[in-house]
């Protein structure tokens, strides 16, 4: 029994990596990326699905002593960085499964880095790989994973904050978002750094909220001609468009002026 539980850990962990590996790829971070501290900005989150993918997979269809020390040491190291971040009371999230772990950490995310760190030291030495187990798991098995499962599930935060985003059916017109967020959503964004080298001025000239849009107008110089950029910066989904029009000097004094561009638009 001790054996069969112990043997289970593997495909047990392999699914944890999988499973954090698909939350980071799938659930964007809602904060903008210069803002946020190393462990939570895109290319270190990409490098880390990368080793939960290779890790994972290799748990399943390798019993290579390599696998299970990379397995050790990456928990290890996720355990150190969230006891780090819980000992200095930040209000930074892990990142352990994308956006879904914004949330400070703290106790509860520390146990199960920990947990996973102990069954992973435990099973470091079982000689079948994560399929040959499955493969042999029987119904007992099944229900001892489940079990597991469950119990990770309740040591994880983000399970509220998944629930909570299910619930949440406040319309985008009516959300509530600081000026700072438009800001920062703005210069991330591919229209601003297509655009910015045009720009006269850092600041903008005007800023207005229109339903699920904030609109910030800059100053520009376009082919030697004067004109305004108008950015449209969604305030709702992370996957929505940030635009710009371009609106000549003339055409705001009310001259009737056919030439050059009038709108130009990128995806963020």
């Amino acid at each position: 029994m001790i054996e069969m539980l112990r043997a289970l850990q593997i495909p047990f962990l392999a699914g944890m990596l999988l499973l954090a590996c698909a939350a980071k790829l799938t659930v964007p971070d809602d904060d903008p990326e210069p803002l946020v501290a190393l462990h939570r900005r895109r290319p270190f989150v990409y490098g880390v699905a990368l080793a939960e993918s290779v890790i994972g997979a290799g748990l399943l269809v390798t019993s290579s002593g390599v696998v299970r020390l990379a397995c050790v040491v990456f928990f290890v190291s996720a355990t150190w960085i969230i006891g780090d971040l819980a000992r200095r009371g930040t209000d930074e999230g892990c990142g352990c499964f994308g956006g879904l772990s914004t949330a400070p950490a703290g106790g509860r995310g520390l146990a199960r880095a920990a947990l996973l760190t102990v069954i992973a030291v435990v099973a470091a030495g079982v000689p079948d790989t994560g399929v040959q187990v499955l493969s042999r798991a029987g119904a007992g098995g099944i229900i001892l994973l489940v079990a597991e499962t469950g119990l990770l599930l309740a040591l994880s935060p983000e399970i509220a904050l998944a629930v909570g985003r299910t619930r949440n059916t406040t319309p985008c017109e009516l959300l509530d978002v600081p000026l700072a967020d438009t800001y920062a959503r703005l210069y991330t964004s591919d229209v601003w750094r297509e655009y910015e080298d045009t720009l006269t001025s850092a600041e903008p000239s005007e800023t207005w909220r229109e339903l699920c849009h904030r609109y910030v107008v800059f100053p520009a110089r376009v082919d030697g001609r004067a004109a305004e950029l108008v950015f449209a910066v969604p305030v709702g989904g992370r996957r929505t468009a940030v635009e710009a029009a371009l609106v000549w000097e003339s055409e705001r004094d009310g001259q009737d002026d056919d030439s050059g561009p009038r709108r130009v638009h990128s995806p963020v």
